[in-house]
């Protein structure tokens, strides 16, 4: 099932459990009725988790991320995902400072045309993100 806050356009997709019925302050299921609000999922908390699509970068000359900056407020610690053209992904993780600009750093061994990135949450802590870059490195002769 996907929800969409229609206040702010955040949308969520839950797998569970199967609602049969929603309003808009309640759903019901086989488990029972369900409220919603608050700060966490049935107490557990919840996971953000953004994922930018795969795109072909500008040559085809290998590339590895040398870094990645973003402009992310929050607390604690978030993760950087980078995700490969076969299902890969692999998961960094990088502190959320006060002064709102922070640095992930990747491993050094992906070696790939087609990458996506995205920023998970695993504590379920809040957070804005306002922008990602992307640092990329070429290889000066490798393309396949």
């Amino acid at each position: 099932m996907i929800v969409c806050n229609t206040l702010n356009g955040a949308v969520t997709e839950y797998d569970w459990p199967a609602f049969q019925s929603i309003t808009a302050t309640h759903a019901g299921s086989a488990s029972g009725l369900f409220a919603f609000g608050g700060d966490t999922d049935a107490g557990l908390p919840i996971v953000a988790e953004i994922k930018l699509p795969a795109t072909l970068r500008k040559n085809t000359l290998k590339k590895h991320i040398a870094a990645a900056y973003l402009s992310m407020r929050g607390c604690g610690c978030a993760q950087f995902l980078v995700y490969g053209p076969n299902h890969e992904r692999w998961g960094y993780e990088f502190p959320l400072v006060s002064s709102g600009q922070t640095r992930a750093q990747p491993g050094r061994g992906i070696r790939e045309n087609y990458l996506g990135f995205g920023v998970r949450t695993p504590a379920g802590q809040a957070f804005t993100l306002d922008r990602v870059e992307i640092l990329e490195a070429t290889s000066k002769t490798r393309r396949v």
